[in-house]
């Protein structure tokens, strides 16, 4: 089964951060929709927040209501209660994604293959529903068909970081790591802030036991993200396997000052410390 952003993203400083600011515009779009309850484009933008936010039903709620009223819209029907127009009168496909989105999350996968490929019918240059279709279909381990739909989105918009992401994925699922391993490392060249991409890089490199190129994207994505303790863990243990203690040392304490707590930051810190404290020993010996 694959990872969802959400999963691979985990409880991080990073993500606590996120959060606060999706609640800070959630608030601010429930303000607007107050005084304007109708507008098609301040519901998808709740939805989209609270399907950030993991309240899919919620989310869902909002997006069938905004839904009705853009297709109200654009049929330019006479509906007395809609005062003023939506300020995004022409986003059913956006709107069916993001849904689709939604019973995915839900794992109300029948609903969420409707969806995406009613998107797919109204917007067919967009990337977002076959990358939808193809990680369901791969979920299902239909990889081929998986392939067919990534190869789509790949051909719309070559310079798709989650087309690349998918494709690796299906090579990663096929047991071919080299193949995964080119396209994690393209996906990333076009983002490196592709955190499934990221971490999927992570587990290929781990079974390939080849680290380097790894730890550079690790290295670069943490630069901007420097309170993402579960890429920092990554790193730390990367480190480790390199040889380089000191380094995961100092990686592994700047993951416990965010998380003290966390178990696999302090038996990794023991390790390096007791690996410090024999490498110590051996050179006294050796003196």
């Amino acid at each position: 089964m694959t990872q969802t952003p959400q999963e691979a993203a985990g409880r991080s400083g990073a993500g606590q951060e996120a959060d606060r600011h999706k609640k800070e515009a959630l608030e601010s779009v429930r303000r607007h929709l107050l005084e304007h309850p109708l507008d098609a484009g301040a519901l998808t933008q709740a939805g989209t927040v609270l399907y950030e936010m993991g309240s899919y039903n919620e989310a869902i709620t909002h997006l069938q209501k905004a839904l009705s009223c853009a297709e109200s819209l654009i049929r330019n029907q006479k509906d007395p209660k809609i005062t003023e127009p939506s300020s995004q009168p022409d986003c059913p496909p956006e709107i069916l994604k993001r849904l689709a989105d939604c019973y995915t999350a839900r794992q109300d996968y029948p609903l969420a293959v409707r969806y995406y490929s009613a998107a797919a019918v109204l917007a067919p240059t967009e990337a977002g529903p076959y990358l939808g279709l193809g990680l369901l279909v791969l979920q299902d381990e239909r990889i081929d068909e998986s392939e067919q739909f990534f190869q789509i989105a790949r051909d719309l918009h070559p310079d798709c970081s989650e087309a690349y992401t998918g494709l690796a994925m299906v090579h990663q699922q096929r047991g071919d790591y080299s193949a995964a391993f080119q396209m994690y490392l393209e996906s990333l060249q076009l983002d490196t802030d592709n955190l499934v991409a990221l971490l999927g890089l992570f587990q290929v490199s781990c079974h390939m036991q080849s680290f380097s190129q790894i730890i550079h994207y690790l290295e670069v994505y943490l630069e901007e993200h420097p309170t993402d303790t579960s890429v920092l863990l990554c790193l730390a243990t990367l480190y480790g396997r390199e040889g380089r203690l000191h380094e995961t040392r100092k990686a592994v304490l700047t993951v416990l000052e965010h998380e003290p707590g966390k178990p696999e930051a302090a038996r990794l810190l023991e390790e390096m410390e007791k690996a410090i404290a024999e490498g110590r020993h051996s050179e006294g010996s050796n003196a």
